[in-house]
């Protein structure tokens, strides 16, 4: 198959499958603001991943050697996968918790549109930190992309609500997240990354629900689907994803990939929630995967090429 000789583009699809289980989420978490308190709904959402986690992860591992999972378990004390994970944790905890709050004021699609300013800031970080400049293909895509995300949800900034100021967190939060976790993912095996990533996020959330919130959970069946929906699909499966192939691409790259998920929001949010798409949000939709698929035809181009060469 064309994307098993090509482990960095089917890297790129495992993260477009992750912005698949992040659009979702932006409706199911609409949802649950109705019925439970954010920071609450965080705690518990990341504590039942965490011990789901520990639950399949001998499946996870069941193609590896006796030496390799041995390995992998050790891993979960090892000073290094504890730094990391506390930090990765640490970016996920403000991220989420940002945009949860956030949701509770502002609409799905305006949450996706200011979390996806992410795709912007992190060639900035990428440049600022390690001095790599984007290539001209991935500028472009950038830009078309920037563009896409402005059409998509045309967000009324000069009446920005609440709800709009805690999502620019997120989307800070999670810039710094994307261009460290590519950092971690060279250093640290990414099983125990995971599983310190969301513990740490499960706990940092647990504490603040039990220190600063008024805490309200309301065991409503949309709240359980909710939890069940960001779970399994936007926080287990989607950050598994990530911690296993993003290491195979660039921050920038994956950062370009991720904006593809207002795209999924504005369409769950559209058949789950009856907000509105417009024309506008079609055009956008279009430009977004537009920047996507100019990277990865680029990419196909230039391996078909490698391919042909005697």
């Amino acid at each position: 198959m064309f994307y098993a000789r090509s482990p960095t583009r089917f890297a790129d699809l495992m993260l477009l499958a992750v912005t698949v289980c992040w659009g979702v989420s932006f409706a199911a978490i609409k949802t649950a603001t109705h019925h439970a308190s954010p920071v609450l709904f965080v705690a518990v959402r990341f504590t039942a991943a965490t011990l789901l986690l520990l639950a399949v992860w001998p499946w996870l591992l069941r193609g590896e050697i006796p030496e390799v999972r041995r390995r992998s378990y050790r891993s979960l004390g090892d000073p290094t996968t504890l730094r990391w994970g506390f930090l990765m944790g640490s970016l996920i905890a403000v991220g989420y918790t940002t945009q949860t709050i956030g949701l509770t004021t502002t609409s799905a699609d305006n949450s996706a549109f200011l979390t996806a300013l992410s795709v912007v800031l992190v060639p900035v970080l990428v440049f600022l930190v390690h001095g790599e400049k984007p290539s001209r293909p991935v500028l472009a895509g950038l830009g078309l992309a920037l563009l896409g995300l402005a059409l998509l949800t045309r967000p009324d900034l000069g009446r920005a609500v609440t709800g709009d100021l805690w999502t620019l967190g997120t989307a800070v939060a999670y810039a710094i997240y994307l261009e460290r976790l590519s950092a971690a993912l060279k250093r640290v095996p990414y099983l125990p990354l995971l599983f310190w990533t969301l513990a740490v996020c499960a706990l940092w959330n647990a504490l603040l629900a039990a220190t600063v919130e008024a805490r309200v959970w309301d065991w409503h069946p949309h709240l359980l689907a909710a939890l069940a929906v960001t779970t399994l699909l936007s926080t287990l499966l989607a950050l598994y994803l990530q911690n296993r192939f993003q290491g195979r691409t660039t921050a920038t790259r994956a950062a370009l990939i991720f904006s593809a998920e207002p795209v999924f929001a504005v369409a769950f949010s559209w058949v789950l929630l009856g907000e509105r798409l417009t024309g506008w949000s079609l055009a956008g939709a279009a430009l977004i995967l537009g920047a996507v698929m100019l990277i990865e035809l680029r990419d196909a181009a230039a391996l078909a090429k490698t391919e042909v060469r005697p």
